[in-house]
């Protein structure tokens, strides 16, 4: 094995690779930013007519509903929580840090948490 030979090939493949997602971004933006004007025009016409839906030879559009939420204020959301026994309104996972730190001091791992790593390959450009 030659690792300087491994490495060039490995950092211009890298390369490459960089450059070729550039390109494909460059050119799937200006895609996005057509359809983003088509998507406009007829949401300006669902809001106009109040119509919900066109049928057409070539397909449908349609209006939907996109949520999302975002918790502006934990200590009042924990709160509430707490008080009104919502726990399912959280979702289940741990903090990898606060584990991490756990397991640290405690050199054990909290109760019903697993722990695995993975050695993984980096390379730098010199």
């Amino acid at each position: 094995m030659d690792a300087n030979v491994l490495v060039d090939k490995y950092v211009k493949l890298r390369d490459k690779k960089a450059t070729i997602k550039a390109e494909y971004d460059a050119k799937v933006g200006k895609v996005d930013e057509v359809l983003d004007k088509i998507e406009a025009v007829f949401l300006k016409h669902f809001q106009d007519t109040g119509v919900e839906a066109v049928k057409t030879a070539s397909g449908t559009v349609y209006t939907s509903k996109r949520v999302s939420t975002k918790v502006a204020d934990w200590d009042v959301f924990k709160e509430f929580v707490r008080q009104n026994d919502a726990f399912e309104m959280l979702e289940h996972r741990c903090s990898k840090n606060a584990v991490e730190e756990f397991r640290k001091v405690n050199d054990d791992l909290p109760p019903g948490v697993s722990w695995s790593e993975e050695v993984v390959v980096g390379v730098r450009r010199s």
